[in-house]
């Protein structure tokens, strides 16, 4: 219950963060909703940011030096790549599947041993997360 409890706070607060204007360069996808697309030149692609997106980006570090970023692509999924060694090498850019609403995040971390998990609002309104084990598995989709 602890760590439930301690999940939706982490989530309130990522949310309160979250809303904000879209980073300079972004291109607005109209509406008046703030919601535009954006590129990183670290990463490459192309994902939504602004708006309810917030700068789009969640970076998980590992202790080795290595890292993971996640979006949200243009086509509403969660996507990531990483580095795969110190030296920076990224892997291809692989869906995670889903269909958000919102930014993704850093949901909970054990410091850095690999496992920890990530989340983002479902455009149901809830929030909804995977969990990525010591091994680099990830769980399916489910609700916090």
């Amino acid at each position: 219950m602890k760590q439930i409890k301690a999940v939706a706070v982490a989530v309130a607060a990522f949310a309160a963060l979250a809303v904000g204007a879209a980073p300079a360069g972004a291109a607005d996808l109209g509406g008046g909703s703030g919601v535009g697309t954006c590129s990183s030149k670290v990463w490459g692609g192309k994902y939504l940011c602004g708006g309810a997106y917030g700068d789009g980006t969640a970076t998980y570090y590992f202790r080795d030096g290595r890292q993971e970023v996640f979006i949200i692509g243009t086509d509403h999924a969660v996507w990531t790549r990483w580095t795969t060694d110190k030296a920076g090498h990224k892997s291809g850019w692989v869906s995670m599947g889903g269909i958000l609403a919102g930014p993704v995040g850093i949901l909970a971390t054990d410091m850095g041993f690999g496992n920890f998990e990530i989340g983002a609002m479902g455009t149901d309104g809830h929030t909804w997360s995977r969990v990525r084990d010591t091994n680099g598995n990830w769980s399916a989709w489910a609700a916090v």
